[in-house]
């Protein structure tokens, strides 16, 4: 069996720096760089229309962008469609922008903060507190080193009635925020707050530096047949945490570090964990309730089948450089690789095998003056970009031929472009 991924439209220099992370939401491509810039790409194209054309952006940071995540509502009365986007810096700052999807525009918007979260939290330095007096949500965590970000929207049919917010910090702590939607306002309070120090001793982190301290280098979190959140580390470790207790369930320990990316399938069931392998990228795929080893996504995959990943070390190779994004298929059928080779890899889940395979290259952008084969800086050729996220689309989210019966992928690469895919056949 094999899947073929066909062009749909490229946009090139998207952004005027790297484009570390892309989202996609029902109505929505979300993007967000170093330039500082978030950006939201209408969806829904109609033949012949241009990715720029339909574009909304914000400046947020000086600083910089790198993760970003969303919450995406549907008024059941209004039937008014509003995105929550929240974006970290690379100065720690979180901002949470509204995003009106109808009127295609940024709308203001500020988070009540009604647990008094400079208290619960104790994120606010001494010397800034007693000048300080606001208590909006916003105001005060801007003042802290995030790293990552995390929504999770409520499950009703687990019975999980609240939507969370995961955040992470340099230091290591994990903070889970419940938020309450206000449907009539459109805002959130919080709820609850809950916080975890993450240590290497209280842990049980093996590390091979003396020195070495846990970093969290990527998280997912699920509320569905597991109610788990998960952390990847700089160090060889993946921690398995309860979603409510933050009470560790379980401690992979891979042979190699850092875990570069760590994605749980939609039926949460599977562990997908990208990490270094030397110079290259492998993902290995886990049981999530035991912590068992499955396999890894490599050419050789069915020769490791029955062998621990730390004991088969030589035919493990998914990328041939660093991966840096998994994506699961709605169905779970099927798993997306992406890495700094610029090859985006299709596999079967549970096979493991390969069955498609697209190659980036600079010369995929339609327009000669958006082609970015160089990087500014250090000259480095970009002919074959590397890739630094990837996301499936889902059925029926990108108009055109054949977008209504099959899925596609949006990629991002090192030369700054965008470029969306959808499955060949099915139309």
């Amino acid at each position: 069996m094999s899947k073929n991924f066909i062009p749909t439209v490229h946009k090139g220099k998207a952004h005027d720096s790297d484009i570390f992370n892309v989202q996609c939401s029902k109505f929505a491509t979300i993007t967000t760089s170093s330039d500082g810039y978030l950006k939201v790409w209408k969806n829904y194209l109609n033949e012949g229309d241009l990715p720029e054309d339909n574009v909304q952006s914000k400046f947020l940071s000086k600083a910089g962008l790198h993760h970003t995540s969303f919450l995406e509502f549907t008024d059941s009365e209004t039937r008014k469609n509003t995105l929550f986007i929240g974006s970290i810096s690379f100065a720690g700052e979180l901002f949470i922008e509204k995003y009106d999807i109808e009127k295609n525009e940024f709308e203001k918007y500020s988070i009540d903060n009604n647990l008094h979260l400079k208290e619960l939290l104790n994120f606010v330095p001494k010397d800034e507190e007693e000048n300080d007096t606001t208590n909006s949500f916003n105001n005060v965590i801007l003042k802290n080193s995030f790293y990552l970000i995390k929504f999770l929207p409520k499950n009703l049919n687990n019975k999980i009635p609240v939507d969370k917010l995961i955040l992470t910090t340099v230091d290591s702590k994990v903070i889970v925020l419940d938020l309450d939607y206000k449907p009539n306002t459109c805002t959130f309070d919080v709820t609850k707050v809950q916080s975890l120090q993450i240590t290497e001793k209280s842990l049980g982190f093996k590390t091979l530096q003396t020195n070495e301290t846990p970093f969290i280098t990527c998280l997912d979190a699920s509320n569905k047949l597991s109610n788990v959140l998960t952390l990847g580390f700089n160090t060889s470790n993946v921690l398995i945490l309860n979603l409510f207790t933050l009470t560790q369930l379980f401690n992979i320990s891979l042979i190699s570090k850092p875990i570069r990316c760590i994605k749980i399938s939609n039926n949460a069931t599977l562990l997908a964990i990208s990490h270094d392998l030397g110079i290259n990228g492998c993902v290995s795929l886990y049981d999530i309730e035991t912590g068992d080893y499955i396999g890894d996504y490599t050419n050789n995959s069915h020769s490791s089948n029955t062998n621990n990943s730390e004991n088969n070390s030589s035919n493990t190779t998914t990328h041939m450089s660093t991966c840096l994004a998994i994506d699961f298929n709605q169905t779970d059928e099927y798993i997306v690789t992406a890495g700094l080779d610029g090859v985006v890899s299709v596999w079967e889940t549970i096979t493991r095998e390969r069955i498609g395979r697209i190659k980036v290259s600079c010369n995929d952008i339609e327009k000669n003056q958006d082609i970015l084969d160089k990087d500014p800086v250090t000259l480095e050729s970009l002919s074959t970009p590397g890739i630094l996220d990837v996301k499936y689309i889902h059925k029926n989210v990108r108009g055109g031929l054949g977008g209504a019966k099959n899925e596609g992928l949006v990629v991002v690469a090192l030369d700054r472009g965008i470029r969306w895919f959808r499955e060949a056949g099915g139309i």
